[in-house]
């Protein structure tokens, strides 16, 4: 099979601290190439707990908590579920116009499909908050995470791979390749004590619900996590590209060199490395010199630790930010795209 990326291309995680998405779009046209539609981070619909949530039963938008005694929880529920066995089992999709984005919760996606089909670009790259980060960091009316409930679970894990095929195949209107990325900095706590009780086959089931169920239609799936985590889980999941923080956790992902090697050696597998800091000071700090050399000792580091050639892993890698770029300065979320494009360009000397 074909390579479906094509190495050292460049895309960013999602987040831009606009309010208005023009600009935004603009941008990860001019800087990126595999352009992904901007979370417009100032708006109060847009962020991670909440953005994906429209026509989630039982969510309260002024509370933003899941509020499972409203009066019309359990009639919210079973209608979503059937909606869900007819996309699911009898392939209804015109159902999925139920679970779109919109305006409300994601301005810089309709515009970004405007320009997108006139630019027609090969391939996308949209994103949504994982099953996992969902049901850990949403709350129920009495604190408690719905992660640890075994319906509340399945519900969450079924409305997220609903809500990301309906923006998946919206995307794919406009490109035939489509990368999605699941935001999952919420694993950066499993195993801690919040969470001793649940265990990774139980986390692992929940992603490959959501990945299998996107590859079922073509999609390519893609994990970012921002933080350290139990590594071999996301690697041993079925996702396509692993997302990672390379200028600050690269030494704690590649302890696991043997899932890395097992994981980079099957067809269409990739790593994004995160080689641009999206902490400020890290940002301002930081030269465009270090960066690269960090990279290359990096690069050379793992090449040695996995077997592979310095051009067999850059034949496996794309590079975006370290994370979203929401919480920066509009100055400094522009620097980084245009290292990252002066870092593409390096490389490509």
């Amino acid at each position: 099979m074909e390579a479906i990326v094509q190495n050292l291309k460049t895309t960013h995680i999602g987040s831009l601290p606009f309010s208005e998405p023009e600009k935004a779009v603009k941008m990860v046209f001019e800087y990126l190439d595999i352009p992904a539609w901007p979370q417009l981070s100032k708006r109060k619909n847009e962020g991670m707990l909440v953005q994906f949530n429209e026509g989630f039963p039982g969510f309260n938008w002024e509370k933003e908590i899941l509020d499972i005694s409203s009066p019309d929880f359990e009639e919210q529920m079973i209608i979503f579920y059937e909606k869900y066995l007819k996309i699911i089992e009898e392939n209804q999709l015109s159902e999925l116009a139920n679970f779109e984005l919109t305006e409300f919760t994601a301005l810089g996606f309709k515009f970004f499909l405007e320009i997108a089909s006139e630019i027609k670009p090969n391939m996308v790259k949209g994103q949504i908050t994982g099953p996992f980060t969902l049901a850990s960091s949403l709350k129920l009316p009495n604190g408690e995470s719905p992660i640890f409930r075994e319906d509340l679970k399945d519900l969450i894990v079924k409305f997220v791979l609903i809500k990301a095929l309906a923006q998946g195949l919206k995307l794919k209107e406009i490109a035939y390749n489509v990368i999605l990325f699941l935001d999952e900095p919420g694993l950066a706590g499993f195993g801690s004590s919040s969470f001793i009780t649940i265990t990774k086959e139980e986390v692992l089931n929940m992603l490959n619900e959501v990945i299998s169920g996107l590859k079922n239609f073509n999609l390519m799936i893609g994990i970012h996590i921002c933080a350290n985590t139990s590594w071999d889980l996301p690697l041993s999941s079925e996702v396509d590209i692993l997302s990672f923080d390379s200028f600050n956790f690269y030494e704690k992902l590649s302890i696991y060199a043997e899932e890395l090697r097992n994981f980079l050696k099957k067809e269409n597998k990739y790593l994004a490395w995160g080689v641009i800091p999206t902490d400020s000071t890290q940002l301002k700090e930081t030269s465009f010199e270090e960066i690269m050399k960090k990279f290359e000792t990096q690069l050379k580091d793992l090449a040695v630790k996995l077997g592979f050639s310095e051009e067999e892993l850059l034949k496996k890698s794309l590079f975006t930010p370290a994370c979203g770029l929401g919480s920066l300065s509009e100055d400094l979320a522009l620097k980084a795209l245009e290292w990252l494009k002066r870092f593409k360009q390096t490389l490509n000397l």
